[in-house]
């Protein structure tokens, strides 16, 4: 008899309410708040935000406020809605719109030696900026010596940084002190010069100098004479001032510098000069080129020294200075006009900072 081989399905019990656990995925445990970090994270939006509002409003409004002044005819006193000189005839604004930004490249000076004045102000900033290479260099060699084991090096750091906390009009009074005709600077040199204002005149030449009286002499225009020694000083005391802030950066990429590569060079036969160019340099290269940009900037913004040491004038004064002049100084003024002396003036710096970076993705690559 054959066996019936039967098949009996066994059933297993499933729990449902487990099968729907698994389908579902867990919910995520939120991380518990660090206290500690949202309070540092408030403390320094706290910090932050006065300085994003007034970076806001008073660069960026700032800016866009006076981009459209430039295009009018609004003077403080008059207190009138904003007129687009556009909207004028070329009798009353000749040039339309930008009859302001013409001003700036036609206006002649009202002196003997008549030239155009944007030109004048503008030469003795760039003028001013010689003093940059010369800071650069000797910040760059006082920061290497007091980057050395030695004793009282944080004292020379303290004197060296002093001008920079120093007030603008203790160290320009300083230096008229030192430079006027018996001043130390004459004394010490056995000079007879009056730097400050040479024969005493308000337009002294170099022929009135000498004692000649050769036509067509280049130094027979003040601007070239006078001028020319005046802004020495101020190279020479801007240079002096600014020496600290420049050090302190450069020792502090100094202590920055990869020690292992520097000993690896001397291992390899290295002098203190090839370890300075070939190691030194290229690790220092961040801190040279963020000190040249904000030299640049701010040796392009010049003002108070010139004013304070010569006053107002085209001989000495920065570029800045015509924007003071013809937009600020009294309400007279025309803030338009002043305004558009500004935009040029932002249009140069945006112009040679974007030149540095350009020169500087060069150098990287």
């Amino acid at each position: 008899m054959m066996e019936e081989v039967t098949s009996e399905v066994v059933e297993i019990p499933v729990d449902s309410a487990a099968v729907t656990e698994e389908s579902v995925p867990p919910k995520k445990k939120r991380k518990p708040i660090n206290q500690q970090k949202l309070q540092d994270n408030l403390w320094g939006w706290a910090f932050c935000i006065p300085l994003i509002v007034g970076t806001v409003w008073f660069v960026y409004i700032a800016f866009i406020m006076a981009l459209m002044l430039s295009f009018t005819n609004y003077t403080l006193n008059k207190g009138s809605m904003l007129e687009f000189l556009g909207n004028f005839s070329d009798n009353i604004y000749p040039g339309g719109a930008f009859y302001w930004y013409k001003q700036v490249f036609t206006h002649q000076t009202t002196t003997d030696y008549p030239m155009n004045e944007a030109g004048a102000y503008l030469f003795n900033t760039v003028f001013y900026m010689i003093g940059i290479p010369i800071g650069m260099v000797l910040s760059m060699f006082f920061a290497v010596c007091m980057s050395r084991d030695i004793k009282g090096g944080n004292v020379f750091r303290v004197l060296y940084y002093l001008p920079c906390v120093a007030s603008t009009i203790s160290v320009v009074y300083t230096f008229k002190i030192l430079f006027e005709s018996e001043g130390v600077i004459n004394q010490l040199f056995g000079l007879d010069f009056n730097w400050l204002n040479l024969t005493g005149n308000a337009a002294a030449t170099w022929n009135s100098l000498n004692g000649t009286n050769a036509a067509g002499a280049f130094m027979n225009d003040p601007y070239w004479c006078q001028g020319l020694f005046q802004k020495m000083v101020i190279i020479i005391m801007s240079v002096w001032k600014g020496l600290g802030g420049t050090i302190i950066l450069y020792v502090a990429g100094l202590s920055g510098v990869n020690m292992a590569t520097k000993e690896a060079a001397q291992i390899d036969g290295a002098n203190g000069w090839q370890i300075f160019w070939k190691v030194t340099m290229p690790d220092l290269y961040p801190v040279i080129f963020y000190n040249i940009v904000t030299a640049v900037i701010g040796g392009m913004q010049i003002y108070m020294e010139p004013v304070l040491l010569f006053k107002e004038n085209y001989m000495t004064s920065g570029y800045v200075s015509l924007i003071w002049v013809y937009g600020l100084n009294g309400l007279s003024a025309s803030q338009a006009r002043g305004a558009a002396y500004g935009m040029v003036l932002a249009v140069i710096i945006f112009a040679l900072t974007m030149f540095q970076f350009w020169l500087d993705s060069r150098n990287k690559d």
